[in-house]
């Protein structure tokens, strides 16, 4: 029986082998690419009927650590978060960083910056920006002629 001291491959099948490779390479990449963290927090945008309203997780941060400016035109959010090892102890292992954030958002309608509220309740921020009276949608009335 003949036995080979080595086996010459199919290039085609190392053309495969190649691809497949690839193709779970770049394709793990644009996976971690939509998943990947941006820098700061995720905020959902509702439209209601008279206002917009923002919801954001902000863990750690207190309403001193906000800045919120309104604009005619939109809404930029600041904040920053400090991490810091409690008095007395040393740091082991660091996972979480410091965070320093800027968000502006613009909306279709004028906002009415006079008619912000903000609040943060157990780390949820809630912003509610009231449209301007002139930008909202009105009803008209169509009348018929005899």
């Amino acid at each position: 029986m003949f036995t080979p001291l080595f086996r010459l491959s199919d290039p085609r099948h190392d053309l495969d082998q190649l691809h497949r490779t690839f193709d779970a390479l770049f394709s793990g990449l644009a996976r971690a690419q939509r998943v990947a963290p941006s820098k700061g927090p995720a905020f959902d945008v509702f439209d209601e009927a008279e206002a917009y309203r923002l919801v954001a997780d902000l863990p750690g941060l207190r309403a001193e650590d906000l800045e919120l400016e309104a604009t005619d035109d939109g809404l930029t959010i600041r904040g920053h978060r400090k991490v810091e090892a409690p008095e007395g102890f040393s740091v082991h292992r660091r996972e979480r960083e410091d965070l320093r954030f800027s968000r502006s958002f613009t909306f279709p309608t004028k906002v009415d910056p006079d008619q912000v509220e903000a609040t943060l309740d157990k780390g949820v921020l809630t912003v509610s920006l009231a449209k301007r009276a002139d930008a909202k949608p009105r009803s008209i009335t169509v009348r018929g002629l005899a």
